[in-house]
């Protein structure tokens, strides 16, 4: 979700669609998050250094609560804050991750089709729609200064 807001305002980027749909809501939100995180990687330039500082290197373990009361788990590897892998996984697995992104599927959805996607996700992280846990002091830092409004000034 962090990585998703940052592509900026790429023109594709809100009005995506999943390229494969298979009728299981947690798969085709997976494959939409999938998608926008190669959109993401290929304007990795236009990211706020904010967030790329953020996402770094990460091994990143995302929590989506579905609307239909499932979940969805993806596991996410960064370096230079670019996505190397992304898959989805089953089950809560034995990886041990660096930061965990928590958040329900609207408000994912609401990111990635938002005109102004990193906009959207200050929101989410404003109101606890999105939250990061095990996050370093340097993430913590980043995090806060996001929560109250200063990364605004720097992004």
């Amino acid at each position: 979700m962090m990585p998703l807001a940052a592509v900026a305002e790429d023109s594709t980027y809100g009005n995506s669609t999943s390229p494969q749909g298979t009728g299981d809501p947690g798969s085709e939100l997976f494959d939409l998050i999938n998608y926008n995180i190669g959109i993401y990687n290929q304007n990795l330039n236009l990211t706020p250094g904010i967030l790329k500082s953020l996402v770094g290197d990460e091994q990143i373990l995302f929590v989506i609560t579905l609307e239909n009361g499932g979940e969805l788990y993806a596991w996410g590897i960064t370096e230079a804050a670019e996505f190397v892998e992304f898959e989805k996984l089953e089950a809560l697995s034995d990886k041990e991750p660096s930061v965990t992104v928590r958040s329900d599927e609207s408000t994912v959805r609401s990111i990635i089709d938002s005109s102004s996607p990193m906009q959207e996700f200050n929101e989410a992280l404003k109101s606890g729609k999105v939250t990061v846990e095990d996050a370093g002091l340097l993430q913590r830092l980043m995090l806060w200064a996001m929560k109250i409004g200063l990364a605004d000034l720097l992004i």
